[in-house]
């Protein structure tokens, strides 16, 4: 709560905060779902498992 405070006393409005918390949000969301598809990438497949 200090920071948004902190920002407003700078001179931003609500607004531009909110802005910045999706912005924020999204990008999160992003780096996660990046992560999550490396991961899934590294995966080891082994023989047995593609013969079934």
């Amino acid at each position: 709560m200090d920071m948004y405070n902190s920002l407003i006393d700078i001179g931003f409005t609500q607004n531009q905060i909110d802005e910045m918390d999706i912005v924020y949000h999204l990008k999160l969301l992003a780096r996660r779902k990046r992560s999550k598809k490396q991961k899934e990438e590294e995966k080891v497949l082994y023989i047995d498992q593609v013969l079934g």
